[in-house]
This record gives C-alpha cells, sequence and structure tokens, in this order.
C-alpha cells in the first residue's frame, strides 16, 4: 500500500487527522536502529503525558515524536523536494533546518497498553506493545516552509558542485 491508501485505512479504522500545526523546533535524537525527531509545534495536540506520579495519562502536549524515515517517506512524495530526502535521512541534523516553519498534517493512531502494535508505514514485522494507553503520531503531509524551500535551493545547488 502507498502512503495515502496507509492514511485512509487508519482514518476509517478511528484514527484522527489535525491540519495547520507548524513546526517551531526540531529535536534529533540518534537512538540504536532509528533516527528519532521531536517536533515542537505551534499547537497544543492530544497525546499521553507523565503526571506527578510519573504515570501516563492522556492530556494536551505541543512535541511529538516521529522517525526521521517517516519524515522521509512524506518528502519522496513532494516533486519539488523528493530529490534532497536520502540526502536528508542521511544527514538528520539538517531537518531541524529544512522542516522549521513547515506546516504539517498528524495522523493519531491510539493504541490500547498491551497491545502489539506494527507501523503501517514499515515494511519491518517487528511489533511493538506498549505498557502504557499511547498515541502515535503519523505525518501525513508536509508543505515547507518559504525559509525550507530556500534552505533546499541551496542543497541543490551544492549537490551540483555549484558554488554557493
Amino acid at each position: 500500500m502507498n502512503n495515502k491508501e496507509i492514511i485512509a485505512q487508519l482514518l476509517k479504522n478511528g484514527a484522527k487527522s489535525i491540519k495547520g500545526l507548524v513546526i517551531k523546533n526540531v529535536t534529533i535524537t540518534q537512538l540504536e536502529s532509528y533516527t528519532r525527531l521531536g517536533l515542537t509545534l505551534d499547537t497544543q495536540v492530544p497525546g499521553y503525558v507523565q503526571n506527578e506520579k510519573k504515570e501516563f495519562e492522556l492530556g494536551e502536549t505541543n512535541v511529538i515524536f516521529v522517525s526521521a524515515f517517516s519524515i522521509k517517506s512524506v518528502l519522496q512524495d513532494i516533486n519539488e523536494v523528493a530529490f534532497a530526502a536520502n540526502h536528508l535521512i542521511n544527514h538528520p541534523e539538517s531537518l531541524s533546518v529544512v522542516l522549521s516553519r513547515a506546516e504539517i498534517e498528524i495522523i493519531q493512531e491510539t493504541v490500547p497498553a498491551g497491545t502489539e502494535y506494527k507501523n503501517p508505514f514499515s515494511s519491518s514485522e517487528n511489533k511493538t506493545v506498549f505498557d502504557h494507553d499511547t498515541i502515535i503520531n503519523h505525518i501525513a503531509s508536509i508543505k515547507l516552509s518559504d525559509f525550507g524551500i530556500k534552505k533546499l535551493d541551496r542543497l541543490s545547488d551544492l549537490m551540483l558542485g555549484f558554488a554557493v
């Protein structure tokens, strides 16, 4: 299935779409098997947050976590950006610049505690079981800011060997 079909299936199964979110900041964390991006948003969205007892409860958060691979997948579907997707995934720190002020749509998939979960966008058969209810955030679309487009223009010049 392609990304649009997966998103349609998620929505059919009860996931929620939130449009018009703007990325204010990106933090990059290299984990053992992937690069995790923390996206600080301009608006709070539903999410599980820790209370004073360090228990997770449904609340509001303006930080969501996604993998760099999921960002790459969406960027590859944008004609003007596809050329840079592999470069950006190989240099994830550059995503904090390119995604600055980008507008995104997310799909929030609720996963109950104890349920086996497989990322619908992944070709891996690996499954995870969460010890608490969680919301998985999937990036459905990205509209880069003028600043992000400008930086990609510079990147394309550098990739072509032009002095910038």
